[in-house]
């Protein structure tokens, strides 16, 4: 009888909690803003990520010079990249550059020949204006996204800020003449490797 009582104690409190985890999702939507917050705590980064960021590093060739926008623990920078340059919302580390995607992007990206979005973009508002500031100087990108058409989970829940479905994503790298080279899964979220044309 105490383990049933203790049970339906736990999934109140869960209740509760993933109440008031959407309503601050829902506000920061109706405002615009970053989870900044969520982001400042370590524990938000899960060592299964690397998997799906190491992939997306299997596309770029070793004589590149990268960019990482969202590298949370800079799986990337194990790979020796001609040029590594880590960015995330917060400082994570000394080498790492502040960049909310959210913002205009204020690093020059001309010495850049890709940039990898992994497990990012979910929390971008507008994308487009992304590939807009990047597109001028980058050749290649490599990024993951849950299409909201694909994988049907509560974005809400995941904390996630924006609801492109595959159409909408695959309009806005043809927008900015960006060519699907390979794409593959990787739990129910699309890895896509895009090229200038």
């Amino acid at each position: 009888m105490i383990k049933i009582i203790k049970t339906f104690i736990l999934s109140r409190i869960n209740l509760v909690k993933d109440k008031i985890k959407a309503f601050r999702i829902y506000n920061l939507r109706s405002k615009k803003e970053s989870d900044v917050k969520r982001w400042k705590e370590n524990d938000q980064l899960f060592n299964d990520w690397n998997e799906r960021t190491l992939l997306l590093g299997s596309f770029i060739q070793i004589d590149s010079k990268v960019i990482e926008f969202g590298a949370g623990n800079m799986i990337l920078e194990t790979l020796h990249f001609k040029k590594y340059t880590p960015t995330d919302i917060v400082k994570r580390n000394p080498k790492m550059l502040v960049c909310n995607l959210n913002e205009p992007i204020t690093i020059e990206l001309s010495e850049y020949t890709a940039a990898v979005f992994s497990g990012v973009l979910e929390y971008v508002y507008n994308i487009d204006a992304v590939f807009c500031q990047i597109s001028n100087n980058i050749d290649q990108i490599v990024l993951s996204y849950c299409c909201s058409d694909i994988l049907n989970v509560s974005r809400i829940k995941n904390g996630w800020l924006s609801d492109y479905s595959k159409n909408e994503l695959e309009k806005i790298f043809e927008k900015y003449n960006y060519k699907i080279c390979d794409e593959t899964q990787w739990r129910g979220q699309t890895i896509y490797n895009l090229k200038k044309e």
